[in-house]
């Protein structure tokens, strides 16, 4: 890139360098950088403030306009000495780092921002220009509100998965910590192939501090590597960024030959030579932009100098590429400690006494209690956690803890008698020593309801953490329930045997809501985001499950089986085709080890109500639909379990599947579901019309009282016959209609055998029959 001309005064400091290891990967640092612009047009401002100010921090002509210090001053002699925090968002996975992890990153950050690598490959040319930026990084000590930390945090959460800037929770103030997060992926759909990671640069940082910091692939934490002859990586490139560095292919993501623009880019420094960049790979003299570069200089007497810089790009660079980078130039070194003595961003705050004080890093770091956490599987290769299991069904706990290394870990699983609705389950102790206590081990239960499970864990000389968590693992029933008899209502009945999980514990949830198809209960998938339309990431990797208790669907051997209930929902967007939102109903026939897909109900089959852009709840039967899914003779055993899956903002692909590799956000609104029962019949809604008036005769089929509603037929005598197949009259009644609305209750007594009935609704000259299925 060709830089503009200023002076550049080279008895300057010295800085170390670091290359990211990004191969093939792009840093998408710029991209954002620009996204941010468009839509904060203070950033811009921001910009040249940042870089008039820079230039004249390094011409040395008017640093009383520069960063604005007050306790702390340096010489370009001294070490830079700058609090970092590590976030890790996670869903039990490879992303989930260890902290040694962690305690490697920046261990190796320090060698190379120190110069302590070995950088005797470099070529001869640019030797001279070797700068050693002489930063020490340090994982705080001290949290936000004072308290002993080691610098790290973690939080279980779906955004995980391409959550980008979402993902950033958190965060510590930004002018006091440099905040690093790592997460399982970057980009939903990313253009460019697999994004490693990017930064904020000061002007963003100025304008939205609430996304500043780093966020990476967390597989790219060991791209780097720290010993001495080793390259640097993706998170040396990024801090580079913080501190207001380009790429030195300039102000672009695009490397390359082919781009447009090729060689003409500027990175704002001088002893990077123009490059068209290089995406892998290690092109050692690469002269295709950099031949004959040299620069004039005028000094403040008006006379000029030339700087004859090598004819080569800088392709060890850590702001390349390239596969080799080792080195940051004393050019960039400059810039970046201009950066850290500006007030644009709050990096001259970072490094301040009075912050290093508020931030712990210059007391030792204490030791911690460790923090106690577990995953749960279903089979120790198993990439999902799993909470719902079945009597005798083995579970794998997997020890999380964290904080600290775990010595002893004691775990109990029994009752607590201070927790409501919880059924004691056996006790267990499973005790595990030294390096063991990080394994995994396997239990079975055999008392159906919520499991108790408490952890206690015991630190490298930090004593003893105990942990509750008494809503995490369920146990099923030991038998199947008949189904050719049973119908759920979520009215109170059996629903502690139905449970409902919201994993990632945020507002998008299975829940109990007081209003049903024809009385107050159902259960809601509250889908409508109060935080408005506007996207909260790509919540592809979101899901809430709830389950069914086992079922007994043997009496439907060699007959046809439904899967029946009735759903009423809305959408936030008028275009079917964006209705992203899916309903996966699973089953299972072995005690929830592995399940079967039934059905995944997408679109119009999910939503009935068309579009409403605040929070939907029914209001009317009329505002509810049947459904009804074919039941395989694979599942009709004596102990079969249904799981119910809701995904907000997902993309189906053309085979009917989800296609993980993009997502969006949810645009559904809040979705209901009643009445789930098992039958020979599909679900149905009996609507007539009767002059003005509609009858609706509900639930039909059923298995208990069954219900003729009778709606817009005020003042009104309607009189309800009811009779079995052979004619004979078992129930008769009459009602004075006042209102808009009134309903008719039939008893399950005058009905109780199974079979067909006839209904007949007669108001004034009108008539109308309907037949009804008992069960």
């Amino acid at each position: 890139m060709r830089k503009n001309l200023f002076l550049l005064l080279f008895g300057l400091l010295s800085f170390t360098g670091k290359s990211i290891g990004q191969t093939v990967n792009p840093c998408a640092t710029v991209d954002m950088y620009e996204k941010y612009k468009q839509g904060n047009p203070k950033i811009a401002e921001f910009e040249q403030q940042l870089e008039k100010e820079i230039h004249a921090y390094i011409n040395k002509k008017d640093v009383s306009k520069f960063g604005k210090k007050t306790s702390s001053v340096h010489s370009d002699t001294d070490y830079y000495d700058i609090p970092v925090v590590v976030h890790v968002i996670h869903d039990y996975g490879n992303e989930l780092l260890p902290d040694n992890k962690i305690y490697n990153l920046i261990a190796e950050m320090n060698m190379f921002y120190s110069m302590q690598n070995n950088v005797s490959s470099v070529i001869n040319a640019f030797k001279p220009y070797i700068g050693k930026a002489k930063f020490r990084f340090h994982l705080a000590n001290k949290d936000p509100m004072g308290q002993p930390t080691k610098g790290i945090t973690h939080r279980f959460n779906y955004l995980t998965y391409g959550g980008d800037d979402n993902a950033k929770f958190d965060q510590w103030p930004p002018s006091s910590y440099v905040n690093i997060w790592f997460i399982q992926r970057i980009g939903a759909q990313p253009k460019k192939g697999m994004i490693v990671a990017y930064a904020t640069m000061p002007p963003t940082a100025a304008a939205n501090p609430f996304r500043d910091g780093i966020i990476s692939n967390y597989s790219f934490i060991d791209d780097a590597t720290n010993t001495p002859g080793g390259t640097g990586g993706s998170i040396d490139h990024e801090m580079g960024h913080i501190f207001n560095l380009y790429h030195t292919f300039g102000k672009t993501n695009d490397p390359g030959t082919n781009k447009s623009g090729a060689c003409t880019d500027d990175d704002e420094v001088d002893d990077t030579p123009p490059t068209d960049g290089n995406l892998g790979g290690c092109r050692l003299y690469d002269t295709i932009c950099s031949a004959n570069y040299f620069k004039i200089y005028n000094d403040i007497y008006g006379g000029d100098s030339l700087a004859n810089y090598p004819d080569s790009a800088n392709e060890q660079n850590i702001m390349n590429y390239a596969d080799c980078k080792v080195m940051f130039t004393k050019g960039q070194v400059q810039r970046m400690r201009a950066a850290l003595n500006n007030s644009v961003g709050g990096r001259s705050n970072l490094w301040d006494s009075t912050n290093l004080a508020f931030t712990g890093v210059n007391v030792p770091m204490q030791d911690l209690a460790p923090v106690n956490d577990f995953a749960v599987k279903s089979s120790i290769s198993s990439s999902t956690n799993t909470y719902f299991t079945c009597p005798g069904s083995s579970l794998y706990f997997i020890n999380k803890s964290w904080g600290d290394t775990v010595t002893d870990i004691t775990w109990t699983f029994g009752s607590v008698a201070t927790l409501p609705s919880v059924t004691a389950s056996q006790t267990t102790v499973q005790k595990s020593l030294g390096n063991n206590a990080l394994s995994s081990f396997s239990n079975a239960f055999t008392t159906p309801g919520w499991v108790p499970i408490t952890i206690a864990a015991t630190g490298n000389n930090t004593g003893t953490t105990t942990t509750s968590f008494n809503r995490s693992v369920f146990v099923a029933d030991a038998t199947g329930k008949p189904a050719n008899d049973y119908v759920m209502e979520f009215n109170n009945i059996d629903t502690a045997k139905w449970p409902m999980f919201n994993y990632y514990n945020n507002e998008f949830k299975w829940k109990y809501a007081n209003v049903g198809y024809y009385d107050n209960s159902s259960i809601e998938y509250t889908g409508f985001d109060s935080r408005g339309f506007s996207p909260t990431g790509n919540p592809w990797g979101d899901f809430d499950d709830f389950f069914s208790m086992p079922m007994d669907l043997t009496s439907y051997a060699g007959k046809q089986c439904n899967l029946n209930y009735f759903y009423s929902a809305a959408s936030r967007t008028s275009v079917s085709f964006d209705v992203n939102d899916v309903l996966e109903i699973h089953y299972s026939t072995d005690g929830a080890k592995t399940w079967h897909k039934l059905d995944s109900v997408i679109k119009n089959r999910l939503i009935n109500k068309g579009t409403l852009y605040s929070a939907y709840t029914p209001s009317s039967m009329s505002d509810w639909a049947p459904m009804s899914i074919t039941v395989p003779a694979a599942a009709r055993t004596n102990y079969t379990v249904f799981r119910f899956r809701y995904h907000p903002g997902v993309s189906i692909n053309s085979a009917g599947n989800f296609d993980i590799s993009g997502g969006s956000f949810t645009t559904s609104n809040n979705f209901y579901m009643d009445r789930i029962y098992f039958s020979e019949f599909p679900a149905i809604v009996n609507e007539v019309k009767l002059g003005n008036m509609d009858v609706k005769v509900v639930p039909n089929p059923t298995n208990g009282d069954a219900f003729v509603v009778i709606k817009d037929a005020d003042n009104t005598l309607a009189k309800i016959i009811v009779t079995d197949i052979t004619g004979k009259q078992v129930y008769a009644t009459s009602q004075q209609i006042f209102g808009n609305q009134v309903t008719v209750e039939i008893p399950h007594k005058a009905i109780s055998v199974a079979g067909i009935y006839m209904v007949q609704t007669i108001t004034g000259n009108q008539a109308h029959t309907q037949k009804l299925v008992v069960y």
